[in-house]
């Protein structure tokens, strides 16, 4: 079962890089980490590939425990990886409030019991260490050649703004964690995305040159539109997915899967979904034979809303989407009007004469001068229907929804 860890991420596409003989740590069960940046509090779909991957290796063994690093010293400096400019430091105390808004979110998927779930801040090193701890401990093995030879240094070099003496030591503290882990949790895997690997190797290289020791990497793909070149994590408005309801609302979070593009959909199907990879593979078949039903999405849609929202909220979002997409919206309940107003464009009104249905396409968003709308209406390219006295359902084209209500 231990085996099936390293094979089951290569069968769904989800090994890119890994370090020679890294079989052998999963053979005997390891302690992994993944480190998440705290300079927001709030979780968004691009963080959920590292997620599902600390949750398999749970899953795969009892003897695999997993460590999430809080990068509290680090997000003080800032990694210069895709950025054009050096970020502004964060206060301390929103650090802080951050780390325990991400702990609450990530204890949906792992409870952290402080023994096979730990979570740590590297904060609680960092600010101790003196600087001749550092450059003895990590400067000392780390040549500079290998750290200008990182692609984002190189980015910011030739940019006017330069990069910092700060930022370009990131990679170092980074290596220095690893080692402290090393120590501390006994960690020997890190696992991370594509574009960390260069630091993730950075902290191998240091263990094997201070201790003697040998430790792994592990890194994920990042995941791009096969056809676009988009990276995935957007809505088409440009507005992040995030994984807390109040910030994306889970009907809003169902539809940005429901959208997937057809080129997208397996991949994430083969990435995101904890059912068995034959299972998946079968489902896979079944929708190139009929694309235009979109099963992966549907099922992949469901089975996230379900993991991050539950699932009676998941199958709240199927019936609404089935009903304002498929069977037509005369089958609405009141709970279901309540459910969705706030992941569409929403506004109240006090009584039925102040719906102008052209006015009201304009407040809302929906078309982009009031001349647009008067000629949708013309033409018949939009329609709204009073449900229960109450709440006008305004639909443009096929797939755009809005919500009146009227609140006496």
């Amino acid at each position: 079962m231990r085996e099936s860890f390293l094979s089951d991420l290569e069968q769904r596409g989800l090994m890119f890089q890994k370090t020679p003989e890294i079989e052998k740590a999963f053979d005997r069960g390891t302690t992994l980490y993944w480190g998440i940046d705290p300079t927001g509090g709030d979780l968004h779909v691009g963080h959920f590939l590292g997620v599902t991957l600390l949750k398999r290796a749970l899953e795969a063994s009892p003897a695999n425990n997993i460590i999430v690093l809080v990068g509290g010293g680090t997000a003080m400096i800032g990694d210069p990886g895709g950025k054009d400019a050096e970020r502004p430091i964060l206060p301390k105390e929103t650090i802080e409030v951050n780390k325990k808004s991400l702990k609450a979110q990530l204890s949906k998927f792992f409870p952290f019991d402080e023994k096979r779930v730990v979570m740590v801040d590297n904060a609680d090193w960092l600010e101790k260490a003196t600087v001749i701890d550092f450059l003895r401990d990590a400067g000392k093995y780390i040549s500079v050649n290998t750290m200008m030879d990182k692609e984002s240094v190189q980015t910011r070099l030739t940019r006017q703004e330069g990069i910092s003496y700060a930022e370009f030591s990131y990679q170092l503290l980074q290596a220095f964690d690893y080692l402290r882990l090393f120590e501390s949790h006994g960690c020997e895997v890190q696992v991370g995305g594509s574009d960390q690997w260069g630091n993730i190797i950075q902290g191998v290289e240091l263990i094997r040159k201070r201790l003697g020791k040998t430790v792994h990497a592990l890194s994920f793909p990042l995941i791009v539109n096969p056809k676009t070149g988009k990276k995935f994590g957007k809505s088409e408005s440009g507005a992040s997915i995030w994984l807390d309801a109040d910030k994306t609302h889970p009907f809003a979070f169902y539809q940005f899967f429901i959208n997937t593009e057809d080129e997208l959909a397996p991949i994430l199907l083969k990435y995101f979904s904890f059912r068995p990879v034959e299972e998946v593979d079968e489902l896979i078949r079944a929708w190139e034979a009929h694309k235009e039903q979109r099963l992966i999405q549907k099922e992949l849609a469901h089975e996230l809303a379900a993991l991050i929202h539950g699932q009676s909220v998941a199958e709240k979002c199927r019936r609404v989407a089935t009903l304002l997409f498929e069977k037509g919206e005369a089958s609405f309940t009141e709970e279901d009007l309540e459910f969705i107003k706030k992941s569409v464009p929403y506004k109240k009104i006090t009584s039925a004469k102040e719906f102008v249905l052209e006015e009201i396409l304009h407040e809302l968003g929906m078309v982009s001068s009031k001349g647009e709308a008067r000629r949708l209406v013309t033409q018949n390219g939009v329609r709204s229907d009073l449900f229960f006295d109450r709440y006008y359902v305004i639909k443009k084209g096929k797939r755009e929804y809005a919500i009146v209500e009227i609140v006496q």
